[in-house]
């Protein structure tokens, strides 16, 4: 050996020799540092990959709960509507039937009581009677004249088609416990969303990322991940007892905003709303209306000892729907559907998902205790470094109206006119990725607010990846809060 290498150091084949060492080690060398590069390069896609699927999975849970609330509150605003024109028609059966009821009784006082025990004989029915206002019969019913009989045949027909204010009782009560269920649910959806996200999220990077055997024997890959979402009460209210909610909930239920389409009869004039708190509910109020009057009059013969004379009788009677309230002349049960607040198309809406996973030295598998010696020592990254990745989605919704493409959807607060809501009770949502540098701007009619420099250093500090300063021999350092010119992706 000894004379092989004085061969080398004496000859020109020396040379080769060194340049030949030199040539494949620097190809080596290059073929170690492409493996690292694509190494590192294919673990930050896979980061960036879980990212983006862990919070569009988030963004789907999200979209799914409020569509699912959208319904629901569709269903409200029909079952609304439709128990109060029942409660209403209780109303008016219940007032009509006291109605018929005395003017029955003071039909028999003037014609048969009055008249049937008389000194100028017995059982003798008074002929000389009326019960009405401008002739026999005709009531005054609130502004019109209507008969008697007339009033019986029309409570016969409700009573046949079930509208009868026995019958109706029963399906008042049903609406009443089926709003105080759908407020129980949609609260329920609310109340369990954060939870559905933050499980979709964890196992959305389970599926979607992995150790290596390198990681293994490098100590493993340090895996972690962020998730930053506000509880659905910090966007979410309930519609309040006013007339501009009324008229808005009444769209949900595919109605015009417009409180005749409850009744064009009796609506804010004695079935009116009733305080202003959360939730719609209306009662009874008697004012001026729902109210029956007339006259009555007979005459009793008395025998005076020398003939029969005439005694007349006379009165006047009214009835009120007042005299037959009960339990069922209130809604009892208010609607109550949330619906959201503006600034749910901001930070409050905004999910935010940070992953991050160790930058271990590629070559680590080749060496017992995973701590690679020698030039492959030169790809161990110092300060326990480690790579990250950041993703931000929304729920969003079909525009109002066709006024968005075809499969587009709506990442704002648009103010529309009332026929036209959609907050909430359009049920087309998706999932849609947001920039991540404008994840907290405030979007209304299509514009965006800026709104401080969104979820980065939040992200950062929580993920923790390590020092932000550059590596001794490279110049510059990460800036968090400049992050937000480049993250629009």
């Amino acid at each position: 050996m000894k004379n092989l290498m004085s061969y080398f150091w004496k000859n020109e084949d020396g040379v080769a020799l060194a340049f030949g060492i030199t040539f494949f080690l620097l190809v080596f060398l290059l073929g170690m540092s492409v493996y690292a590069a694509g190494e590192t390069v294919r673990q930050r896609m896979e980061l960036q990959n879980a990212a983006d699927t862990a919070v569009y999975s988030a963004a789907v849970v999200q979209a799914d709960t409020l569509s699912r609330v959208a319904c629901i509150n569709q269903a409200m605003s029909w079952t609304y509507v439709m128990m109060n024109r029942r409660i209403m028609d209780y109303i008016t059966d219940k007032w009509l039937e006291k109605v018929v009821r005395k003017w029955d009784e003071d039909l028999r006082s003037v014609r048969e009581q009055w008249n049937w025990q008389s000194t100028c004989g017995t059982r003798i029915e008074g002929v000389d009677y009326r019960v009405g206002v401008s002739m026999h019969k005709m009531i005054q019913l609130n502004s019109q004249q209507v008969n008697i009989d007339e009033v019986k045949m029309q409570r016969q027909m409700a009573s046949a088609q079930g509208k009868s204010y026995q019958a109706l009782a029963g399906k008042i009560e049903m609406d009443r416990k089926t709003l105080a269920a759908m407020r129980k649910a949609e609260q329920s959806l609310l109340d369990r969303m954060p939870k559905r996200i933050e499980n979709v999220v964890k196992q959305s990077i389970k599926e979607n990322m992995s150790e290596t055997p390198n990681d293994t024997a490098a100590g493993g890959a340090g895996i972690s991940h962020v998730l930053l979402q506000n509880d659905p009460d910090t966007y979410t209210e309930t519609l309040r007892n006013t007339a501009e909610h009324e008229k808005i909930f009444l769209v949900y239920g595919g109605f015009q905003p417009d409180v005749k389409e409850i009744s064009r009869r009796g609506v804010d004039r004695w079935w009116i709303r009733s305080g202003s708190g959360e939730g719609l509910r209306r009662k009874y109020q008697q004012g001026g209306s729902l109210m029956a009057s007339w006259n009555y009059n007979g005459t009793k013969w008395v025998y005076s000892g020398e003939s029969c004379d005439p005694f007349p009788k006379f009165g006047f009677s009214t009835v009120r729907g007042s005299e037959v309230q009960d339990s069922y002349f209130d809604c009892r049960e208010p609607a109550k559907p949330f619906r959201l607040k503006k600034d749910f198309f901001g930070q409050k809406g905004s999910l935010v998902v940070g992953v991050k996973r160790k930058l271990n030295n590629p070559f680590s598998f080749m060496f017992s205790g995973g701590n690679p010696e020698g030039l492959f020592s030169a790809f161990t990254v110092k300060d326990k470094r480690s790579m990250w990745a950041v993703s931000a989605a929304r729920a969003s919704y079909a525009p109002p109206g066709g006024s968005g493409q075809k499969g587009a959807y709506e990442t704002t607060f648009l103010n529309v006119a009332d026929q036209e809501t959609w907050n909430l009770c359009e049920a087309d949502w998706d999932a849609v990725f947001i920039p991540v540098a404008m994840a907290y701007d405030s979007g209304k009619d299509r514009k965006y607010q800026k709104s401080g420099n969104g979820p980065l250093s939040e992200i950062y500090s929580k993920l923790s990846p390590g020092s932000i300063s550059a590596p001794k021999g490279m110049s510059g350092s990460f800036d968090v809060s400049g992050a937000r010119k480049a993250l629009v992706h």
